[in-house]
């Protein structure tokens, strides 16, 4: 007996291509993919203090899924 309180369905070939569009991203969800991102530091601050903006940085040191 299985301790699975609400389990997965079984993938088979009448389940998969629900399951499948299930884990499909969409264009609404990749909304970050359309901001114009400056990947040169320099470049950026350039624009940054011509425009009077401030600039966002994310950095980070490691795997990206924490994985070490």
């Amino acid at each position: 007996m299985s301790n699975v309180i609400n389990p997965p369905p079984a993938l088979t070939d009448e389940t998969f291509p629900g399951l499948f569009e299930a884990c499909r991203s969409r264009a609404s969800q990749e909304r970050w993919a359309e901001i114009p991102w400056i990947g040169d530091l320099w470049e950026g601050r350039q624009q940054a203090a011509a425009q009077q903006k401030p600039m966002f940085i994310w950095a980070m040191n490691g795997h990206p899924l924490g994985c070490t």
